[in-house]
C-alpha cells in the first residue's frame, strides 16, 4: 500500500515538472519571437535570463544559443513525461516487464543527449562570453551519470525479464 501510494505521489510530482518545463521551453521560444522585433525582450528571456550582449552581437549566435536552450527543456520535458509513462506502466505485481525496461532504456538516451546538447551549449556561450566578456548563463552537464545509472538499472531489468519468463516456462 505505501509503495501504490508513493507512485502516485512520484507521477502527480511527474505531471508538475512536465508541464513547468514545456511552459519553460514555451516561454523562451515566445520570448525569442518577441526579441525579433524588440530587442529589449532579450535582456529577461525567462526568469533573468540575459540574452541582451549576445543578440546585439550576432542574432544568428543568440538564435542558436535560444535554440539550446528549447531543446534542453523539451528534452527534459520529453524526459518527465517518460517517468510518468514509466510510473504507470509500473507494476509491483509484475515489475519486470519489457515495457518498463524499453521506457528506462529511453530515459537514459534522453538524459545523455541532454548531456550533448548542455555541453554543446556551454562551449558556444563560453567561447563568445569569455572573448567578449559577456555575462553567461550556463547549463550544468552532470547528466551522464545519472544516464549511465538509469542505463544500468534497465538492463538489470532487462534481466530480471529473462529470468521471470525462465520461470513461468519452468512452471
Amino acid at each position: 500500500m505505501k509503495t501504490e501510494k508513493l507512485l502516485k505521489i512520484m507521477k502527480f510530482f511527474s505531471w508538475l515538472a512536465f508541464i513547468g518545463l514545456a511552459i519553460k521551453a514555451g516561454a523562451i521560444l515566445l520570448a525569442y519571437i518577441i526579441s525579433f522585433e524588440n530587442a529589449e525582450a532579450s535582456k529577461n528571456i525567462y526568469e533573468g535570463i540575459n540574452l541582451f550582449e549576445y543578440r546585439n552581437y550576432s542574432f544568428i549566435h543568440y538564435s542558436f544559443i535560444i535554440g539550446y536552450k528549447i531543446v534542453l527543456f523539451a528534452t527534459e520535458a520529453y524526459i518527465a513525461f517518460l517517468v510518468i509513462r514509466l510510473l504507470q506502466n509500473l507494476s509491483i505485481k509484475k515489475p519486470f516487464n519489457e515495457q518498463v525496461q524499453r521506457l528506462m532504456q529511453q530515459i537514459s538516451y534522453g538524459i545523455f543527449y541532454l548531456w550533448i546538447i548542455a555541453i554543446v551549449h556551454n562551449t558556444h556561450m563560453q567561447l563568445i562570453g569569455k572573448k567578449h566578456g559577456f555575462e553567461m548563463d550556463l547549463f550544468s552537464s552532470d547528466f551522464v551519470f545519472l544516464s549511465i545509472v538509469i542505463f544500468i538499472f534497465a538492463q538489470i531489468i532487462k534481466r530480471g525479464i529473462t529470468i521471470q519468463s525462465e520461470n513461468d516456462l519452468t512452471i
